[in-house]
């Protein structure tokens, strides 16, 4: 942000500060509460020197030497200007509000949550030093004195859901956010934070990433207070109902969905064919989970800021094949047009039988534990590589190996499948009840990725679940007609010693 734009913004936000909005008689306010620990300055600026200025910068412009390596960029303190607020739109947060998103951090981005490395003291001293950047002097002319009363959400009924999904179309949240809230609305490219940066909703499916929370209260709060510094507004003029805003934070709670981890894929067996179709309702009635991602890092090109953060993969088996569907969410649909790479996803298997503690290296192997990599390119399809390292990818025949790709609504689901008994070497069988080390990478062509810019994951396993033996059903029932039969043996012969006795 140049030094003009910056004063041009800082004399707007100066003169709506100079007038502010009267209070609106349908949002409910509250006092604010007072902040229990007093300013030590020297302190505040130490911590912040040792843990804030790598992302922050040394005043606090949002200008750290790490800045351009995440997304979202560091937030700029020089203009008063957050997010995360318990206040009305436009104004202030108060100091717990600086206090929590240092202490609790701010999902799917850059920003960790402090509580695990910080005193409580400490924290409190971050919150009064990272205020002395304000430039307009806001802090200083007067403190925020009320916030936003949230009180406690209403039932959670079909029928307020229903409401919610109406105001959700009616006010056209779909143009940012999408129809099926995964942030690939007509807009969502075209958005910008007040820096000029590019922005991108929020995908609502992924009830992690919510930045002030993932309550409903957290959505009714953030309805109400909007995002300062986006273009995520606050809905008090356009949904000045109160039961309003808690219907719409009802349906987009409805969306999402809390994140699903674990070590390993269990492929269930099917006696009938798998289906070819990603959106089959045999592959919606099986068990998933979700793998994290991480930017890589290890190689050169090195990327820091990778555009997915999980992929989530299910798994079924039948007596010739194994099939895996993958599945994740992306904003825009790349096929290599506009300049940019196509969106893509990979497999690595090894290449070779081996045990838990000889798993190839996770980044594409090496030469003495080569991986078996399946790759699939929203433009070109299937391709198959043996992998011995980053630079050694050998192009094979993809031999029996297939792979089917959709993009629908803001997600892609691809269904790579192969027959369970190894066809030629440098590939693994698939057998029940045996784990095979799985890893996946991804790239979202939207942000450039390509090559080794990618989103990568650690090593999991694959288990195909053996089928379970009718002897699991048959033995519990033959107990129990042996404890049946027990029982009135028992009874039979208590009863013959009292006729005996009479």
């Amino acid at each position: 942000m140049t030094s003009i734009s910056r004063a041009l913004l800082a004399l707007a936000l100066a003169s709506a500060a100079g007038a502010p909005r009267a209070a609106d008689p349908n949002l409910k306010t509250e006092p604010v509460k007072a902040t229990p620990v007093t300013e030590d300055s020297s302190a505040g600026k130490a911590l912040y020197a040792r843990y804030c200025t790598q992302c922050h910068g040394d005043e606090g412009k949002g200008d750290g030497p790490a800045a351009d390596f995440v997304y979202p960029r560091p937030r700029d303190f020089t203009l008063a200007l957050y997010k995360v607020r318990s206040t009305p739109s436009g104004q202030l947060p108060t100091d717990h509000d600086l206090f929590n998103v240092i202490s609790e951090g701010l999902p799917g981005t850059s920003m960790p949550a402090w509580n695990k490395y910080l005193s409580e003291n400490e924290r409190w001293q971050l919150v009064h030093y990272v205020k002395t950047f304000d430039t307009l002097g806001l802090f200083k002319d007067e403190a925020p004195k009320q916030r936003i009363a949230v009180g406690s959400p209403p039932q959670m009924t079909p029928e307020l859901i229903v409401r919610g999904k109406e105001l959700y179309r009616s006010k056209k949240c779909w143009e940012c956010h999408g129809k099926d809230g995964r942030g690939d609305g007509e807009k969502a490219d075209t958005q910008k934070d007040d820096w000029g940066f590019p922005i991108r909703p929020v995908n609502f499916t992924k009830s992690w990433r919510f930045r002030a929370g993932d309550r409903v209260e957290d959505i009714y709060r953030t309805f109400t207070t909007g995002f300062n510094g986006t273009p995520m507004p606050s809905f008090v003029d356009a949904i000045p109902a109160a039961e309003d805003r808690w219907a719409l934070a009802a349906f987009v709670k409805s969306l999402s969905r809390p994140q699903k981890t674990g070590q390993v894929l269990r492929a269930r067996a099917v006696e009938t064919e798998i289906p070819s179709d990603p959106w089959a309702r045999q592959w919606e009635e099986i068990d998933y989970l979700d793998f994290p991602l991480a930017g890589q890092i290890i190689v050169k090109p090195r990327w820091f800021k990778p555009g997915h953060d999980v992929i989530t993969a299910r798994a079924l088996y039948s007596a010739q094949e194994v099939a895996i569907l993958l599945e994740w969410d992306d904003g825009t649909h790349n096929r290599g047009e506009r300049g940019k790479p196509a969106d893509q996803v990979a497999l690595q298997f090894p290449a070779e039988k081996v045990t838990a503690d000889e798993k190839p290296y996770f980044i594409l192997g090496n030469a003495k534990r080569p991986v078996d990599y399946w790759f699939w390119n929203a433009a070109d399809g299937l391709r198959r590589f043996t992998a011995e390292g980053a630079q050694k990818l050998a192009p094979r025949d993809a031999g029996s190996l297939s792979a089917k790709g959709e993009y629908r609504d803001g997600q892609y689901r691809v269904i790579l499948r192969r027959p369970r008994k190894a066809a030629s070497e440098h590939e693994v069988e698939f057998e029940p009840g045996r784990f095979v080390p799985v890893a996946f990478h991804l790239w979202d062509g939207e942000q450039g990725e390509e090559g080794l810019k990618m989103a990568i994951s650690s090593w999991y396993y694959l288990l195909l679940e053996p089928p379970v033996p009718s002897t699991v059903y048959l033995w519990p029932l033959l107990a129990g007609c042996f404890a049946f039969g027990g029982e009135l043996w028992f009874m039979r012969r208590l009863r013959r010693r009292r006729e005996v006795r009479v």
